[in-house]
């Protein structure tokens, strides 16, 4: 089974708060070219942990990948938690650290493909892979500090 850990990190020159506002509602995510979220379920808790979101994307290649996630885990204006399953199942964890005009958006994505030719194919395709989603993550941060209007660093 195809098992990968990525790790993001970019400077974007906006005020934690403003990424936070951003990023704290994946529904708000209209920016990351591709890709659409829907809340399928409200968690318990007014803070957003327990929310149920389906994301679907239109890769860099040939292939599209749906995935549902929760979240597991969430503070104020510093962390997000996610557990993903569907064509991808893993770990997701978003953390903001702030400094001066700037702040820094940090990802970890550890991730398995379920999709059987994924899985088939791996060996050979692999580096595509690692490619598809380099381009689709830098897509998301260009969205991201567009709709901020914050310069990345």
């Amino acid at each position: 089974m195809g098992k990968y850990q990525f790790t993001e990190s970019w400077l974007l020159e906006a005020s934690r708060h403003e990424v936070w506002n951003l990023i704290k509602d994946f529904e708000q995510l209209r920016c990351w070219q591709g890709v659409s979220f829907q809340r399928l379920q409200e968690g318990t808790s007014k803070n957003g942990i327990g929310d149920k979101y389906r994301m679907n994307m239109k890769t860099k290649l040939w292939y599209t990948i749906s995935l549902d996630f929760v979240v597991t885990e969430k503070q104020e204006e510093t962390l997000i938690c996610l557990e993903a399953y569907g064509d991808l199942s893993g770990q997701g964890i978003f953390r903001l650290q702030e400094s001066g005009a700037y702040t820094r958006l940090h990802y970890d994505w550890q991730v398995h493909t379920n999709k059987p030719w994924m899985q088939r194919w791996e060996p050979l395709l692999r580096p595509l892979f690692i490619w598809n989603h380099n381009r689709v993550m830098g897509e998301a941060v260009r969205g991201i500090s567009n709709q901020l209007g914050a310069r990345l660093v």
